[in-house]
């Protein structure tokens, strides 16, 4: 993941500025590129801007979530996340035995800015959705269900190796190569929670996720029709403790290690696609202070496609699930649905 002004940028400049006729008066009497080819590249350009946050387990963030973006790049994003399996909708807590579903839908408010002389991003995430399930038998008369909003979302990532702030024209030219920054998120308990239910929307506890995402791009340019990246990003997440509990006084748990990597290839001007890979360990739980022999393992594989519909709107498509896994770590498999944006 990469350096600077994040969200994903895939190369829908490279459709509308170079190799189509959607971009009116490509030349200017000058004979360089008009204003109304920029402004449609640039409109194109914020389409691909994402950030999603920790409610898309099985894939972690995605691929080309960081790269690098210009100045000044706003987005809106909407998406679904589908989860069926042992995972709740409160990121980093599974329920060993459990047969749940979580639909959830984002809205995501991406800003990009110069720092310092550092490529920088802020975003906030609104999750709201629904959240059933129960324990598998001989349990399965333990049920729930939960609805209404989850836990708020804010971050940001600051680019610490590779390209400086750079302009809509600097970008269309820049060589990328390595590139390597810092991103922190803030998960507050503004979600739905009620002590007396078997499952919740909020997980009434605060979390910290620090990572360092990195990338190698391969290509002339990150407008390169061919243009590969090979993506990581290794994470730790802190959580608080939950002071109200179902059945107990006091929960914790221990910090949980991610690490996400994606490869990438353009397929064509307007599609791409990756292979998405996710490792999680750690997450050790406790109650009231007695650890519950719960450390989570498991990796997770998928794989996902980013199509441009117009210079106006996008939208990207994930599936993973989890291939292995030990008696404390998370199953089942996820569907995200994206859509963005740009304004």
């Amino acid at each position: 993941m990469n350096p600077p002004h994040y969200g994903v940028a895939n190369y829908a400049l490279d459709t509308f500025m170079f190799h189509s006729n959607d971009c009116p008066g490509k030349q200017s009497s000058g004979g360089g590129v008009s204003k109304a080819c920029y402004a449609i590249a640039w409109m194109a350009l914020g389409l691909a801007l994402w950030v999603p946050p920790n409610p898309a387990r099985a894939q972690g963030d995605g691929p080309r979530a960081y790269q690098v973006v210009p100045d000044g790049t706003n987005l809106l994003a909407v998406y679904g996340v589908f989860l069926d399996g042992n995972q709740t909708a409160d990121p980093g807590s599974i329920i060993e035995g459990g047969d749940i579903g979580v639909d959830l839908a984002l809205v995501q408010l991406t800003h990009s800015f110069a720092a310092g002389g550092k490529q920088a991003a802020a975003f906030a995430v609104l999750p709201f959705g629904e959240v059933s399930g129960n324990l598998k038998p001989p349990f399965n008369a333990i049920k729930g269900s939960s609805s209404g909003l989850g836990d708020v979302i804010l971050g940001g990532i600051v680019g610490l190796v590779g390209p400086p702030p750079l302009t809509r024209e600097q970008f269309m030219t820049y060589a990328p190569g390595f590139a390597l920054g810092v991103l922190g998120k803030v998960t507050l308990p503004t979600g739905s929670y009620d002590a007396d239910n078997f499952l919740n929307m909020g997980g009434n506890r605060r979390a910290l996720q620090l990572g360092v995402p990195l990338g190698w791009y391969i290509g002339e340019s990150f407008l390169d029709p061919a243009l590969t990246t090979v993506e990581f990003l290794p994470s730790v997440q802190f959580f608080g403790d939950n002071d109200d509990p179902r059945g107990a006084q006091e929960t914790g748990q221990d910090p949980l290690f991610r690490l996400e990597a994606h490869v990438t290839r353009n397929v064509n001007r307007a599609l791409w696609v990756s292979l998405d890979g996710l490792y999680v360990y750690g997450g050790e739980t406790s109650t009231n202070g007695r650890d519950n022999d719960d450390t989570q393992r498991a990796f997770e594989l998928g794989g996902t496609l980013n199509l441009n519909f117009s210079p106006t709107m996008s939208a990207k498509l994930s599936y993973g699930e989890v291939v292995s896994r030990n008696d404390g770590g998370p199953d089942g498999d996820m569907v995200r649905v994206l859509f963005n944006l740009a304004f």
